[in-house]
């Protein structure tokens, strides 16, 4: 693997930059960093080595690190060091029940809230999903798709949206893991998925587009969970479906 001089990138110093503001910026780096599989699981950081690679001192690697200990994202190591946590099927299954439930409800939610202007740019993010350039460039998909999720949200209020942001680049770090283990061009197979979504929403039919945002991640939970932990009890994730579709009606089925 790589030494962290090669991957990370110093941050810039400045007169104004408080500890608590590089704080953040060495978490966000790191964060991507272990979302998009440039940290694999498993791999000890260290403080120290942080801090040399940033250019910056300890105090603020060490409240990043603090920070993604809270996320889940490291576990704490004797000696100032951290371990980027493995990936677990109980995760994706609690992340993705969280999603059904919340992301559902946000989109229903922001479906009666619409303008013709935002259904239009959500035309433009869906088209932009199935060109040549997204099909052939994963990040740039991943990007597009963040996107997209955002914005069939975005009516929900603040606290939930920063809520399924976090929900949804947390998402990403399992997209990855299986994009390196499966054929090029498998997070395609949602772009019907999300043009139905985009016709529910300019239809102005909030619970056609909670049910048709609850299936496609019901659908992409469980594609991730045969591939990643297939022996994994996926029941939660069907129940939370069933939940978010029917209000909880036939949920014992």
């Amino acid at each position: 693997m790589n030494s962290l001089a090669n991957i990370l990138s110093p941050i810039s110093r400045d007169t104004e930059g408080a500890a608590r503001r590089t704080a953040i910026e060495v978490y966000d780096l790191l964060q991507t960093s272990i979302l998009d599989g440039t940290l694999p699981p498993g791999t000890i950081i260290s403080q120290v080595a942080i801090a040399d690679a940033l250019q910056v001192s300890r105090t603020p690697v060490r409240e990043a690190m603090r920070m993604l200990q809270e996320a889940g994202l490291l576990t704490s190591e004797p000696n100032y060091r951290s371990r980027v946590v493995e990936f677990d099927p109980v995760d994706l299954d609690a992340l993705y029940c969280k999603r059904i439930a919340l992301e559902s409800l946000s989109v229903a939610i922001t479906t009666k809230r619409n303008s013709p202007g935002d259904v239009a740019e959500l035309e433009k993010i869906v088209t932009a999903l199935e060109s040549p350039l997204a099909h052939n460039d994963f990040s740039e998909w991943q990007s597009l798709h963040r996107e997209f999720h955002r914005h069939i949200a975005k009516g929900a209020g603040a606290t939930m949206v920063a809520e399924l942001e976090q929900l949804e680049k947390h998402s990403e770090r399992y997209q990855s893991a299986y994009k390196g283990a499966h054929m090029a061009g498998w997070w395609q197979r949602g772009e019907a998925e999300h043009r139905e979504i985009l016709e529910a929403i300019r239809a102005g039919n909030a619970a056609l587009a909670g049910e048709l945002t609850a299936r496609h991640l019901a659908r992409t939970a469980l594609e991730l969970m045969a591939a990643l932990s297939p022996e994994y009890d996926s029941s939660r994730i069907r129940d939370s479906l069933k939940f978010a579709i029917s209000g909880g009606k036939g949920l014992s089925d």
